[in-house]
């Protein structure tokens, strides 16, 4: 059994699947995944382990100008937690990455808010330094809340694992992607790629880029998460990436939906498409292929791992944008 996990290119590219339920993947051998980008790239790949949350303030409130003293600022809260997160950085694992915006600061500076949200993400290559990180994140939170006379409590939205790569299946990826081969651009497809390269700061884009395939590594930096990741730890998983935007364009930008819904992500789709249905019929083929890489997925997961979601035990937030 082999089921394949994938995002539109005209999406955006989230690469996002739905969080592994235990039991979900049992009767499964193998899971190939693919995620859009800026270059063709079958290498080994990582990504963080991620927990999420919304922390939600809430205080009373007043006329700021009339009546402050009977006011209790929320956003009071949310800029001491935020304070004290930024202190804290000089103290976590230099590879640790936190990002938060405030999703809700009150409606009118005359106002005393009574509430305020702030969505923050803690990542790490290790999801137990994630988890450590996090609980340190919850104790702030609770300190700004006691410091500003108000209360908190918040909503845990996402948490994956770290990525378990599996080489087996990784150079097996490669040498399809390698015998797929990139995209040509069009007349048109290259007029519309210089034009982003500009927004881009390039003078033009680098389309060889989007035509070659990267050479093979074993070694990669995480940058983002994926629950991908969560799917590695449960099955052998082997994903990619093929250049659906134009060369040197970053994920999450205008410029990567603008060409995802063009025929250059199209391409590039195709090019996933190829790549995904060689590897499966190589694993349908070949038996110890299979073998091979579930011992590998076996002895790096090891023998005494058992799968605790990050994200507790709530349903999937799959209202999170709300």
């Amino acid at each position: 059994t082999i089921r394949f996990y994938g995002t539109p290119a005209e999406e955006g590219g989230s690469g996002k699947v739905y969080m592994v339920r235990e039991g979900l993947f049992n009767d499964v051998d193998i899971a190939l995944h693919w995620h859009p980008g800026s270059q063709n790239a079958a290498s080994a790949g990582a990504a963080l382990a991620n927990k999420s949350a919304k922390f939600r303030f809430h205080g009373i409130s007043a006329h700021a100008a009339g009546s402050p003293e009977k006011g209790r600022s929320a956003l009071d809260g949310v800029e001491a937690m935020n304070l004290m997160i930024n202190m804290m950085r000089e103290h976590i694992p230099q590879e640790a990455r936190i990002h938060y915006v405030i999703t809700a600061g009150g409606k009118a500076p005359n106002v005393v808010p009574d509430f305020a949200e702030v969505y923050y993400y803690a990542r790490h290559n290790r999801r137990d330094v994630v988890i450590d990180i996090f609980d340190r994140m919850v104790k702030a939170a609770e300190g700004a809340a006691l410091g500003t006379g108000t209360t908190m409590d918040y909503e845990m939205i996402g948490g994956t694992h770290e990525l378990l790569p599996n080489l087996t299946l990784q150079k097996v990826m490669h040498d399809n992607l390698s015998e797929v081969g990139g995209i040509e651009y069009t007349a048109e497809e290259k007029e519309f790629a210089d034009k982003i390269a500009v927004t881009l700061g390039q003078e033009k884009a680098d389309l060889a880029t989007a035509k070659n395939v990267q050479p093979y590594k074993t070694e990669a930096r995480a940058y983002g998460s994926t629950d991908v990741g969560d799917v590695s730890f449960t099955v052998p998983t082997v994903g990619f990436g093929t250049a659906t935007w134009v060369p040197g364009t970053p994920a999450h930008s205008w410029q990567a939906v603008a060409a995802g819904g063009t025929s250059i992500g199209r391409k590039g789709m195709m090019v996933a498409a190829k790549t995904l249905t060689k590897t499966a019929i190589d694993l349908f083929k070949d038996k110890k292929l299979v073998e091979t890489a579930k011992a590998e997925f076996l002895e790096k997961r090891g023998a005494d791992f058992k799968y605790i979601p990050l994200l507790g035990d709530r349903a999937p937030a799959l209202d999170y944008r709300k």
